[in-house]
């Protein structure tokens, strides 16, 4: 038998027959191009999906340490990266009881004292720091440390340290947060700027009514946070670019130009601290004996005595002991003598920061007056065409505190609030409670910043919620947090094993791939139409030495 041709025994067992049929040929061709195509767009769907169903069900952590001037506190934040808009969505907040009808007077678990209270003193800067570190890594999934950013920001305690005093503190607290688990960054760990408190404030509060939600220019919230050093201010519109206090932020498809204020000195403890200050240049200061002298405040209930150190209460006359007023730290009695209208008095000064020591004048004064600026007292703060470009405004930290001690409802007017005030101090200094001291002062004051110092007596204010915290801005704000990954993916990326792949990249290796495909099998020699196959009549080319032919 006469063996066959290699060239038909392929063509055999490809499954093609002898017959002279191209176009099924090629049709075979293209179905299984087809089928590979489907294939791989199949694999790259299904993919996509599990990768988008993992990216949907999990959720990503932040620690934020807020270090005050009272107190340290620690938020840990649990977000969602699957949102539509581009910031995360908040899944839980904790400590879990602090909630916007009932929050905590301040904050739920706080360490005393404030962190600038810890210059050269690691061991106070750890025991201050490590039970809200440990209290976070409760929260955090132990898998989800390594991932976790850790941001201890420090506000206006730290702030009123010298630059040196200052990174010696936040060298403390760096080596300590090194020996937890938590992702850190040295820029993670530093003093915020007042404007920066501020401008956090304002983020977590809009954030929270979801005014950045919207695709549209939306009027945002005025915010009022009052802390136990400083206020904080902040509304938009009204000020010009340029000024000091002018902060730009676009979130989202939307731009804001904002005033954001950080004034020193106006806290709930500073504020007292001063009507001490001015009581103790006005009052007729009485010696002891022992080195030491007496003010009677006019806020605090009658048998009210303590041992107090007065930052800048000079000794006013010539008895004073010689050195206690070039030291300028003076111990002094602090003595109740309960006085209502007096202590309104008292309070509206330290509110509007005068320097005036006419009381009878303050106390008809009722009206509108600015605020002056901290320090000399005679640079005015005029906020008022700033403030009036917001219509609504939320007064959180010390006001929300404290208007849950007077049990008002949140809309409550300024009015309400004195009257229900100077009822509490009224039953407090008749039954010689003095638990909560200051509180009496605290009242007048508060109504005196709103009204007579910041001049919002006509503007809707809202007290709380209790939940909203500069923290929750910081977290949001702060650089590489880790939902930038996943506003990456929702923006056409998905993440594999740590290997960046992009959907658009697969689909033109499959393209590409098909392209090749196509190519080669073109290049398969095909008999054509109408011709005869010559492969069973012609033997293939030897490449063997040829017979030597006899001669």
């Amino acid at each position: 038998m006469k063996p066959k041709s290699p060239s038909k025994s392929k063509i055999q067992i490809a499954g093609f027959s002898n017959s002279n049929n191209p176009r099924l040929k090629k049709l075979v061709i293209v179905t299984l191009l087809v089928i590979l195509i489907l294939g791989l767009v199949t694999v790259y769907l299904i993919i996509k999906h599990r990768v988008l169903i993992s990216e949907k069900s999990s959720s990503f952590f932040t620690v934020v340490l807020d270090c005050g001037s009272t107190g340290s506190r620690v938020n840990v934040f649990e977000w969602s990266g699957n949102g539509s808009g581009i910031l995360p969505i908040l899944l839980y907040s904790y400590p879990e009881n602090v909630n916007g009808s009932n929050g905590c007077q301040y904050h739920c678990f706080q360490t005393e004292p404030g962190l600038h209270n810890f210059v050269n003193d690691s061991i106070g800067v750890r025991a201050s720091l490590e039970p809200l570190i440990r209290y976070a890594e409760r929260w955090v999934p132990l898998e989800r440390h390594g991932v976790t950013p850790i941001f201890v920001l420090a506000t206006a305690g730290m702030r009123r340290l010298r630059a040196e005093a200052a990174r010696r503190v936040l060298g403390d607290v760096e080596n300590l947060v090194k020996e937890h688990s938590f992702l850190h960054r040295r820029s993670w760990i530093r003093v915020l700027s007042g404007k920066e408190e501020a401008y956090y404030g304002w983020v977590a509060l809009n954030y929270k009514f979801g005014v950045f939600g919207s695709s549209s220019k939306s009027s945002s919230l005025g915010l009022l946070d009052l802390g136990g050093s400083s206020l904080q201010v902040v509304a938009e519109g009204g000020v010009q670019v340029g000024d000091e206090h002018a902060v730009r932020s676009k979130i989202g498809p939307i731009r804001h130009d904002l005033a954001a204020y950080s004034i020193p000195e106006f806290g709930l403890n500073e504020a007292f601290d001063r009507t001490i200050v001015m009581l103790s240049h006005t009052e007729a200061l009485r010696g002891n004996g022992g080195g030491f002298f007496e003010v009677r405040h006019p806020c605090l209930g009658a048998g009210f005595v303590q041992n107090y150190t007065c930052h800048g209460c000079l000794g006013v006359d010539s008895r004073a002991p010689r050195g206690l007023e070039e030291e300028g730290l003076n111990n002094v009695f602090l003595v109740g003598e309960p006085d209502w209208k007096r202590c309104e008095i008292v309070a509206r000064a330290a509110a509007i920061n005068s320097s005036s020591l006419e009381w009878s004048d303050q106390l008809n004064q009722s009206e509108c007056r600015g605020l002056f600026s901290s320090g000399e007292g005679t640079a005015k703060l005029n906020l008022t065409k700033t403030l009036h470009a917001v219509s609504r405004y939320h007064a959180l930290s010390g006001f929300f505190a404290f208007h849950n001690v007077l049990n008002l409802s949140r809309k409550a007017n300024l009015t309400m609030m004195s009257e229900v005030g100077q009822r509490l101090c009224s039953r407090q200094w008749s039954g010689g409670n003095n638990i909560n001291a200051q509180n009496c002062f605290r009242v007048p004051y508060l109504t005196s910043l709103l009204a007579n110092a910041l001049c919002l007596s006509t503007v809707e204010i809202i007290f709380g919620p209790g939940d909203v915290s500069w923290t929750l801005g910081a977290s949001l704000v702060e650089e590489d947090f880790p939902w930038h990954r996943a506003k990456r993916s929702r923006d056409g990326t998905f993440t594999l094993k740590d290997t960046v792949v992009r959907p658009s990249t697969i689909l033109i290796f499959v393209l590409l791939s098909s392209l090749l495909v196509i190519v080669y099998c073109c290049q398969i020699k095909l008999p054509m139409p109408g011709r005869k196959n010559v492969g069973s009549r012609t033997s293939l080319p030897s490449y063997l030495c040829p017979k030597r032919q006899p001669n």
